[in-house]
């Protein structure tokens, strides 16, 4: 017998979760670039010579490990919330930020790759010249999902500034603040001033904690489509049996 519904049979409505969601995705949304502010601001290798910064704060290097943890498992999820709230303001502009943006997150594991690698030669005795000849060795292996990441989240970050800008999504301020940030951080990354990207990502932080909100304040029928009732989402055929 298949398993379907009888003609007239009362449909029974799903638990609606989307406030659940709503409210997880606006919580998550500053987490991520909150965390890398952190994260760039005690990292080891501001002189150029990372084996040898890598020996001298290792401490500081396994700090910026454990809060790359949740920085790696909430910046995608929080730019899709932020995505999501954008597009009915903005479509087109929500399309380019996206296509920008989330390959940018996705490339940002090979960043990763580098941080471990530098602090488990370490541990295991390596000299810092050999630290530093095998980080230059991973970037060079890792340049073109390196190259995605770089251009990807810092051109994404500002088509989502001015997405919340245009489309009126947060106070003005922190549209502004979001636009500039990652360009921000590209010229202390430049500059080699850890307290300036420290600045550029908390203002990253605090523009996506602004869209939060506004993500807080969307009702359920603006942030999506209630869940198919049970018998609205099977077939309407009457059973039948074989045999």
């Amino acid at each position: 017998m298949s398993d379907q519904s009888l003609p007239g049979m009362p449909a029974r409505a799903r638990r609606d979760s989307r406030t659940l969601g709503r409210v997880t995705a606006a919580f998550l949304m500053p987490i991520g670039p909150a965390c890398v502010a952190v994260i760039r601001f005690v990292i080891p290798g501001w002189s150029g010579d990372v084996g040898a910064d890598v020996a001298a704060h290792p401490d500081a290097q396994r700090l910026a490990l454990i809060l790359g943890i949740p920085a790696l498992f909430t910046l995608l999820p929080g730019a899709y919330a932020a995505l999501r709230l954008g597009r009915r303001h903005r479509p087109i502009l929500t399309a380019w930020t996206a296509a920008f943006l989330i390959p940018g997150y996705l490339g940002m594991t090979v960043l990763g790759a580098n941080d471990y690698g530098v602090l488990a030669a370490t541990d295991i005795g390596l000299d810092p010249k050999t630290v530093t000849r095998l980080s230059d060795e991973i970037f060079g292996l890792s340049a073109i999902p390196g190259l995605v990441f770089v251009v990807g989240h810092i051109v994404g970050t500002l088509l989502l500034g001015v997405l919340a800008y245009r489309a009126r999504l947060t106070p003005r301020p922190a549209a502004i603040a979001l636009t500039f940030s990652q360009p921000l951080h590209l010229t202390a990354v430049i500059l080699n001033i850890s307290w300036m990207d420290l600045t550029a990502w908390g203002a990253t932080a605090v523009g996506m904690a602004f869209l939060g909100v506004r993500i807080l304040r969307t009702p359920d029928e603006e942030w999506d489509l209630p869940a198919l009732p049970v018998s609205a989402s099977r077939s309407r055929s009457v059973p039948t049996s074989t045999g």
